[in-house]
């Protein structure tokens, strides 16, 4: 009986630090150093449109301001969607973009220069998978992402009423 009751505690503990685990935090995903220019020339595009390849060339006119030496935007991706795009500044290339097209009424999305950490908020327009690739309901969540190797890795995700990000 006291072996059950260790065990029983053990996951008692588990189950707890998995309910009180911190968030991803931007410091624990830095990047450095910070690429600082000058930008390379946008990579022309298969299949890009002259407004797809002006908004990138505008783009990659500003300063890096993720994951060490991109430049992510956000873009409109047919009628209220809003899509994110990453460009490498480094070369050019367009490199990714956000896993879901997003209802732009409740989209946002907080990152940093020196960090791989993204946090994406709002509600998908295109179905959603949990880490484990188990379809989700849509709803407004707010889903913390590490971009690695050009892709956009889901470490978690929090379904919310209103998201930390209309306080700012």
């Amino acid at each position: 009986m006291k072996g059950f009751s260790v065990l029983l505690g053990s996951l008692i503990l588990a189950a707890a630090s998995m309910a009180f685990a911190a968030d991803p935090t931007f410091k624990d995903y830095t990047v450095t150093p910070v690429f600082t220019g000058p930008n390379h020339k946008l990579v022309p595009q298969e299949n890009s449109s002259p407004m797809m390849d002006q908004a990138r060339v505008q783009a990659l006119k500003g300063k890096v301001n993720f994951a060490g030496h991109y430049i992510l935007q956000r873009l409109g991706c047919g009628g209220s969607a809003i899509c994110g795009e990453v460009l490498d500044a480094q070369t050019g290339e367009v490199v990714g973009g956000l896993p879901n097209a997003y209802d732009g009424s409740t989209f946002g999305m907080v990152y940093q220069p020196d960090s791989r950490l993204i946090i994406v908020s709002g509600i998908t327009l295109d179905g959603e998978e949990d880490a484990q690739g188990n379809a989700l309901e849509s709803g407004n969540r707010d889903r913390y992402y590490e971009f690695v190797n050009n892709e956009f890795r889901l470490l978690s995700m929090i379904d919310v009423e209103s998201s930390p990000m209309d306080e700012e």
